[in-house]
């Protein structure tokens, strides 16, 4: 079989899922012509078949090869090289290190000097730099994302991490709110919002996202507990109490040492 069927047919077992098979044909090229497919590809499969460490082993790789005489678009290729290298890093630094965010960030600036106008690739870009508390390097990213594709609630929210750590509480609350025009049903967003409102002193609003929860999921143990919170604080007892024991229901050994004073008051003054 020639190089080329063979490439073809790993890209064919790749494209149905058959992961392993496919790994056997990209394995087996030779031709220096596909030196870099090779490694693409196998690098793709690897981490297809959960060996991330093994993948990126395989796109560091191309690195070293001549693209003279390689049978690809040379950028193209490389630009979605260093993205998936990026999101692989990304994963592994969750597990092996923070100092691999520092190469994933590499990876998307390098994308980003080939192709800048993926709003994609610069959330990605923010998400490393947040999870490495480069905070203004991070909204520089963020804003990127957003300028390119406004109505991008990933993005959105993103920021709004950014900001909630800098206790920049608004303009985190503006962002959840764009991010919610798109994503009205998450409860993710809901309980954040529901969140941050309280602990900005908007108690109405906290209140009023955490009723939105809870007609998602009557059952969502944070917006019960986090509803008993705010009806004490707004002197409504007998109806906190009502989510209060809901949480109980819901969590039998419910224990929070940080609320355990007020719920405390709260039996007290019910009883």
């Amino acid at each position: 079989m020639s190089e080329k069927k063979t490439f073809e047919k790993g890209l064919s077992l790749y494209s149905k899922g058959e992961y392993k098979e496919a790994l056997r044909y990209f394995e087996s090229l030779t031709d220096p012509s596909f030196e870099m497919m090779k490694y693409y590809h196998t690098g793709l499969v690897k981490i297809q078949l959960g060996k991330l460490e093994e993948g990126l082993k395989e796109y560091r790789k191309i690195h070293e090869v001549n693209r003279i005489n390689q049978g690809v678009e040379y950028d193209k290729f490389m630009y979605s090289l260093y993205i998936n290298m990026g999101s692989t890093l990304q994963v592994l630094a969750k597990k092996k290190g923070k100092e691999l965010y520092n190469e994933a960030i590499s990876c998307y600036n390098y994308a980003l000097q080939i192709e800048d106008h993926d709003a994609r690739v610069w959330n990605n870009l923010g998400n490393a730099y947040l999870e490495i508390e480069k905070f203004l390097d991070a909204i520089k990213s963020f804003h990127k994302a957003i300028e390119l594709d406004d109505e991008y609630p990933e993005a959105h929210y993103s920021i709004s991490l950014v900001y909630e750590s800098m206790s920049q509480y608004k303009s985190a609350i503006e962002h959840l709110e764009t991010a919610l025009k798109w994503k009205s049903q998450n409860k993710i967003i809901l309980n954040r919002l529901a969140g941050l409102c309280f602990g900005t002193g908007d108690f109405i609003k906290a209140k009023n996202y955490m009723e939105l929860v809870l007609e998602i999921d009557a059952k969502d143990l944070a917006a019960n507990k986090n509803m008993a919170l705010v009806l004490y604080n707004m002197k409504k007892y007998e109806e906190a109490h009502q989510y209060y024991k809901i949480l109980l229901d819901l969590d039998p050994d419910f224990r929070d040492p940080e609320v355990e004073g007020i719920f405390n008051d709260l039996r007290n003054r019910v009883n």
